[in-house]
């Protein structure tokens, strides 16, 4: 009994530590160096940092694991699936919302930098109005080789306060100057919540804020069609009411039928 004891007071002194570990502490040394450069760069310039959301973590894993069993790197995947489609599937009920993409890095420092010198990639880096960030990282067997893919996701829960004297368009006055060099585009989706705001921000087709949008999605032929499609679909719903109503109004005066 003698000999045991000593055993279970070390054991105990060893477990005591380990239940206090942090979230963070299961992260990749890859994803720590990761978030850790975004906030640097953040409180740079006096931006309040990102805190590490595991509910991002799970959406960009989703994401990452969709990309490689499909073998595309975009924002939008070939089924029609956006990057808040994995938010929405992980209950991620986002206020604002971005992605950043990024592949063939071998560390995250030059996938920083090339991220940096991206003015779409910085600002989400840099947009003072997300809060959260969860990374997602994975050696893929991507176009013939062994490769590690990023997924970055940003948001801020609905219902919580963004109070800052800062805005996007201060983020992107920041990235100014930076020549694009990192694969596919950053995606902010702006003001609303999870589907609804993506709605709201796809119809006000007649405002800036849907061109902003249309760039951003240059050069993501999956994008560009989601785009479209949802546009002729609008279209195609309009121009149907529109028939219908006038071959009721000409049922109407032909028969002197009228519906109540």
């Amino acid at each position: 009994m003698k000999r045991i004891l000593p055993i279970i007071i070390f054991l105990a002194t060893i477990a005591v530590p380990l239940s206090g570990v942090s979230a963070s502490s299961g992260q990749s040394p890859w994803v720590e160096t990761a978030v850790a450069l975004a906030n640097q760069e953040r409180k740079g310039r006096n931006i309040p940092e990102l805190t590490v959301s595991p509910t991002l973590e799970q959406a960009a894993a989703l994401k990452l694991s969709d990309m490689e069993k499909n073998g595309y790197f975009a924002h939008t995947s070939p089924a029609g699936l956006t990057p808040w489609s994995f938010m929405d599937k992980v209950g991620y009920g986002y206020r604002y919302a971005g992605e950043n993409l990024a592949i063939h890095y071998t560390d995250p420092g030059s996938e920083h930098v090339a991220w940096m010198k991206s003015e779409k990639h910085c600002q989400n880096i840099l947009d003072p109005q997300f809060r959260e960030i969860g990374i997602a990282v994975k050696k893929v067997f991507f176009e013939g080789r062994e490769t590690m893919l990023t997924v970055e996701m940003f948001g801020t829960v609905a219902g919580n306060e963004v109070q800052t004297t800062l805005t996007k368009d201060d983020a992107l006055t920041l990235c100014r100057g930076g020549v694009p060099t990192v694969s596919g585009v950053a995606v902010d989706l702006g003001n609303g919540n999870s589907l609804g705001g993506k709605i709201a921000l796809l119809s006000n087709g007649i405002f800036p804020e849907a061109e902003a949008y249309a760039r951003s999605l240059s050069g993501d032929l999956y994008g560009v069609a989601e785009l479209l499609t949802t546009t002729v679909f609008a279209l195609a719903q309009v121009a149907a009411m529109i028939i219908s109503i006038r071959l009721l109004l000409a049922r109407e005066t032909r028969e002197g039928v009228y519906l109540s």
